[in-house]
């Protein structure tokens, strides 16, 4: 773990934070559209850190955003590789190229199909969380050797529960309108912070309680999902099903426990599923 940690931390160092408010316009490009961005960082960080983790690993593959976005098939590696490293060099790349500071490097080392290990870096805080399966979630800080143990908030009424929404690419825009003022009605208050990491750290920091997301792809999701479990929580697809981070379309709750999801699930979902 103390090599994976200091590779991230190097990248971000060389690479992330020096580009952090100072990228030109030539330096940000689009992938499939608008707001799906892609930096001259994300590249360099995704390219170091492969390189890193594979050294690191001998024999191990390497799913990044980056390179995923170019070559999809690789992300096939997942169910075909028994050590693969899930990347996403800047998650929450349009923040960063905006300055706004929700933006952090996440890592997950994944054994034939099971996530075994993961870190959420936020560089700007010099924190990071990191998990080994069995060993608990931990909040370390960089600059000193403590480390706290973390958990999920207890389950409440949903009605007394906040979290994150994010329904980009379910079914149609006049659909997830009314997703989302049923979920004003369900939820006390829920947000979309443009980052899965951060919104994965406020799960085992602070006060909120679930995402709910449909897009689920790997590198998003991995290793929130892995640190989220080790703190005591629960996730499942919209279906019911184990998270599988090679269906990208199959929505993920991630909540406190099983009965919560079950609620969510009739509360919010389930006219929607049908």
């Amino acid at each position: 773990m103390k090599q994976v940690v200091a590779a991230i931390q190097e990248t971000a160092a060389e690479i992330v934070l020096p580009r952090f408010k100072a990228l030109t316009t030539e330096q940000i490009k689009e992938k499939s559209g608008p707001g799906d961005l892609v930096t001259i960082a994300d590249i360099e960080a995704e390219e170091k850190l492969s390189k890193a983790f594979k050294q690191l690993v001998i024999g191990s593959e390497v799913v990044g955003e980056e390179v995923t976005s170019k070559k999809p098939d690789t992300i096939h590696l997942l169910s075909s590789a028994p050590l693969v490293w899930v990347i996403d060099p800047i998650d929450g790349t349009k923040n960063f190229t905006k300055g706004n500071h929700l933006f952090c490097i996440m890592v997950c080392l994944v054994r034939f199909g099971t996530p075994v290990l993961a870190v959420i870096f936020d560089p700007l805080n010099d924190r990071y969380i990191a998990v080994e399966e069995g060993s608990g979630s931990w909040l370390h800080k960089t600059t000193n050797s403590s480390a706290e143990k973390l958990k999920v908030a207890e389950a409440v009424n949903l009605d007394q529960m906040s979290g994150f929404l994010s329904l980009g690419g379910f079914r149609d825009r006049p659909t997830r309108d009314k997703m989302r003022s049923l979920g004003r009605k369900v939820f006390k208050s829920f947000d979309n912070l443009g980052c899965s990491g951060h919104e994965y750290v406020q799960l085992v920091t602070d006060d909120k309680h679930f995402t709910i997301n449909y897009r689920t792809y790997p590198w998003d999701h991995l290793p929130g999902s892995l640190i989220h479990s080790e703190a005591g929580g629960y996730q499942a697809s919209f279906d019911g099903g184990k998270y599988d981070p090679t269906k990208l379309t199959r929505g993920l709750v991630t909540v406190p426990n099983e009965f919560v999801w079950k609620e969510i699930r009739q509360k919010f979902l389930h006219d929607y599923l049908m």
